[in-house]
């Protein structure tokens, strides 16, 4: 039977079949179609250029910061210097101002003097003396004025003609040109009749008194009662210019004073050494689109960023509140408001370079150090994969490439090791391969006779199990129907008893409904009267409302007798007559305040009606929901006396279900013996039939391996001829 086995086996392996030899890649070619290309995507990635990138990024986040925070910073000085800009602008209008109100306020003083008013009128031209007297005294009064304030330039008292005038500009006596001044105010009128108090110059007096024009850059003139001279105050141009100087936007800043008709009194901020831009009669702001803007716009100060000479500047103008038609205007380069923000660009931008610098420098150096080392690594990993295990692998350096190196030759002094022990095992494992195939052989015969004789044996033990298999297939099925119907009973009682439990909850939950509608009603109730209390405190307050109205009614009575009292006292009752009017604005603002109250009033009055009605028809909806809550609690009690008789009914069925069962029971349990008798029986023949059927299986298996193991130990054998080992 051995030999019959051998020969069957070897007709079925062809002759002359070797083991597949496997395909070992070459070191240093690519396995992809395209190696040109995977080359260029290597290099792309290489690990120089993401060391490179890696010190670029922080470079790269630094820049962003750089210009985040120029951005910024520009933006926030912008900010301050226009605010603290338009400050220092308001305060130079301011200081101007007080000037201006200090010289009205001095010119009105002389304006009212009964003595002046006298000499103009000629009351002393019949005494000498009384007029040397006057005339000397009122020169020193008006010095000291001048000498106050540093912008007055000169005061002057014209006269008519035969009446001497009385100015500081000069000692010497002249004729009175009342007359001739008064002409040249009308022509420079608009109407030829308006005469405003202030103007830009005075020719006829300059001429007469031998001025020069360009000392006085604005003039206050105001006539005396009944007309008889005219007081006027030069403003001076110097003193101006000073206050100019003493203002700092910035070198390359223009700065300067301007009326409302053009003319300009101009101050460039210039480093000492250096030319202006400004021309000589050249103007600046009058004339130009962003001064006729500020001139309309009601802001006393307003800044903006405007065009000028092709460049950018902030424009700052401040009004005059004396209405004196003056106004403080100025120019500021943006390059003097973002300096400081240029010179953080600039340190961002030499650190920003010396960073790239260096970053290359040290990557350079890094990247250097590792490609030498992975060269003469990756050399000897190359021969190692052609089969070479005698090479030992070198690193430069004392970085972690030593300690890669030192692994890497562990793991070729490994596999010389596991080749070496595997081509002794391969001999070994030969000379068992063919006891093996001896030994299958005896086993199959073995197995093929104990096979035939267990099938017999179960051809008998089949038909004996098919009765009894019958016999319990018949009383299962009566069994499974009773227990059919018992738990189909038992579910029917569980969902009695949840139902019963559920029906429970649900009343508690209607009867708590039912308490919250009557807390419900409660505060419905008391959101009603408290509604109801707001209507009448809304009539309060209509009466503090007609109160005020006649308050405002009898202050507007009385602001109308003191204009018409303000009236009649002429210039004296010029202050009082300001007060009346405010007192009048004021009790119209109150009278029309006090209506808006009385109107909105009668909106809350009206809303609050309306918001008791609908809390009243509230508690009505909550009352109807109450009732319907107790019918449901009703209801509900009804449901859970059905459920209990229901649940009476279940348990007798339960009961007799269960009486069943157990007759079923003891009928089962009889069949259930001879068939466990016949099925032991024949589940032990089965299982060494299977078992005979398995020791064949796997001695057929074992010859076949022995033969496929013979194959692959030739295989094996040229595989581990490609390495080398030994010298």
């Amino acid at each position: 039977m051995k030999t019959q086995i051998k020969e069957k086996e070897a007709r079925k392996r062809p002759a002359g079949r070797r083991p597949a030899q496997s395909k070992r890649p070459v070191p240093g070619k690519h396995s992809g179609p395209d190696g040109s290309a995977a080359s260029g995507t290597r290099r792309l990635f290489s690990l120089r250029n993401k060391i490179f990138v890696s010190f670029l990024l922080p470079i790269l986040f630094v820049v962003v910061i750089g210009i985040i925070s120029y951005n910024a910073a520009a933006g926030g000085l912008s900010e301050k210097f226009k605010d603290s800009s338009m400050q220092v602008s308001q305060m130079a209008m301011d200081y101007v101002d007080v000037s201006l109100a200090f010289i009205k306020g001095e010119a009105l003083q002389y304006m009212v003097d009964g003595g002046l008013v006298s000499y103009s009128l000629g009351s002393m031209e019949g005494d000498q003396i009384a007029k040397t007297n006057f005339l000397n005294d009122t020169r020193s009064g008006l010095v000291a004025i001048q000498h106050m304030n540093s912008m007055i330039h000169n005061i002057h008292i014209v006269t008519k003609k035969g009446i001497d005038m009385c100015s500081t500009s000069a000692a010497e006596r002249q004729d009175g040109i009342y007359e001739e001044y008064c002409a040249e105010i009308q022509a420079g009128s608009g109407d030829g009749r308006t005469i405003s108090q202030w103007a830009e110059g005075h020719e006829a007096l300059d001429g007469v008194l031998s001025l020069n024009a360009a000392d006085t850059f604005l003039v206050y003139q105001i006539p005396t009662n009944k007309k008889a001279a005219y007081i006027v105050v030069d403003i001076s141009s110097s003193a101006l210019y000073e206050r100019l100087g003493a203002i700092d936007f910035g070198e390359g800043s223009i700065c300067g004073f301007v009326t409302d008709s053009g003319k300009e009194l101009l101050y460039e901020n210039v480093k000492e050494g250096k030319t202006g831009s400004l021309v000589q009669g050249e103007s600046v702001f009058a004339g130009t689109d962003f001064f006729a803007d500020a001139l309309e716009n009601e802001e006393m100060c307003v800044a903006r960023k405007v065009r000028f000479r092709g460049a950018s500047y902030l424009y700052i103008h401040a009004k005059s509140g004396e209405g004196a038609g003056i106004n403080f205007c100025a120019l500021v380069p943006y390059g003097v408001i973002t300096g400081q923000a240029q010179k953080i660009k600039g340190v961002t931008v030499a650190v920003v370079i010396v960073a790239c610098i260096v970053a290359g420098l040290v990557g350079f150096g890094i990247t250097f150090g590792i490609q030498k080392n992975m060269k003469a690594i990756s050399l000897r990993f190359n021969q190692v994969a052609g089969g070479d295990l005698r090479t030992e692998v070198k690193a430069y350096g004392n970085d972690e490439f030593q300690d890669l190196a030192q692994v890497a030759n562990n793991m070729i002094r490994n596999n010389r090791n596991l080749v070496t022990g595997l081509y002794k095992t391969v001999q070994v494992l030969e000379q068992s391969t063919d006891q093996v195939d001896d030994a299958s052989g005896d086993i199959n015969t073995c197995s093929q006779d104990i096979t035939r004789a267990i099938n017999e044996i179960n051809v008998g033990m089949d038909k004996q199990a098919e009765h009894a298999q019958e016999c319990a297939a018949k009383t299962n099925t009566l069994s499974d129907r009773i227990k059919e119907v018992r738990g189909r009973a038992e579910h029917t009682r569980e969902l009695a008893d949840r139902t019963e439990r559920m029906i429970g909850q649900g009343a508690q939950i209607v009867e708590v409904l039912g308490d919250k509608a009557q807390e419900t009603w409660k505060v419905t109730r008391k959101v009603g009267d408290s509604i109801t209390q707001l209507q009448s405190e809304s009539q309060t307050i209509n009466e503090f409302v007609e109160t005020i109205s006649s308050i405002s009614k009898q202050t507007n009575l009385l602001s109308l007798n003191a204009s018409i009292e303000a009236a009649r006292a002429g210039t004296a009752g010029l202050g009082f007559a300001v007060v009346a009017s405010e007192i009048r604005k004021l009790a119209e603002d109150s009278n029309r305040a006090a209506g808006e109250i009385r109107n909105q009033v009668q909106m809350i009055t009206q809303y609050t009606e309306q918001t008791v009605k609908d809390a009243d028809y509230a508690q009505e909806i909550v009352q109807m929901q109450e009732k319907a809550v107790r019918q449901v609690i009703d209801v509900f009690g009804g449901m859970s006396g059905q459920i209990t008789e229901l649940l009476s009914e279940l348990k007798q069925i339960a009961e007799g279900t269960e009486a069943a069962d157990r007759e079923r029971s003891d009928t089962i349990d009889a069949v259930e013996n001879i068939s466990a008798i016949i099925e032991e029986t024949a589940s032990s023949a089965q299982t060494v039939h299977k078992m005979a059927e398995k020791l064949l299986h796997s001695a057929e298996k074992l010859d076949r391996i022995s033969h496929a193991l013979s194959d692959n130990m030739d295989g094996l054998k040229t595989e581990i001829s490609a390495f080398k080992v030994g010298e």
